[in-house]
């Protein structure tokens, strides 16, 4: 007898990754959350961070999931995924995309990621859909310090929409 495994390996790997900042040490950024603890002392491993947040606008709901390259590879490797890290970034952003009524995935979007930075840069690049992660993702230079606006720019049902928050680094 043959056993698929898909479904549920897909849902562990996406609760996995939506219960990642509870069990790494996490802040919310721009939201007034907690800061996380050193590690103790004589302990040399870095806190791991991500910050995870859901925007709810026009009927999506929008989870941003930011987080730094080096943690990102060390979940790429748990996960038996490959490293597509690209080179001379420094942290990766995560979308996901859900009908607020029916809980429903968007998965076949056109989706554009931008980030404005503390200097009023613009980095604008498309979002890469990973179906094992269920998420739309980019990888994007937040090297300097400061408020970052990020944002998340689609098209449902012939209506162009923008989501975003403030992520601070």
């Amino acid at each position: 007898m043959k056993i698929n495994l898909t479904v549920p390996f897909i849902s562990l790997m996406v609760s996995l990754l939506l219960a990642w900042p509870a069990m790494a040490q996490h802040d919310h950024g721009a939201h007034g959350g907690h800061g996380t603890p050193g590690p103790p002392a004589g302990h040399q491993e870095p806190a791991m961070k991500m910050t995870n947040t859901d925007v709810l606008a026009d009927g999506v709901q929008v989870t941003f999931m930011v987080m730094a390259n080096e943690m990102h590879r060390g979940m790429l490797a748990q996960m038996k995924m490959k490293d597509d890290v690209e080179p001379g970034t420094t942290h990766d952003i995560m979308v996901l995309l859900r009908d607020e009524k029916t809980g429903r995935e968007f998965t076949d979007l056109r989706v554009t990621l931008k980030v404005v930075g503390p200097d009023d840069k613009e980095q604008v690049k498309p979002g890469n859909y990973k179906s094992m992660m269920r998420t739309y993702d980019a990888y994007f230079n937040l090297k300097e310090p400061g408020r970052y606006q990020v944002l998340v720019l689609f098209e449902i049902g012939g209506q162009k929409r923008v989501i975003g928050l403030s992520y601070d680094r």
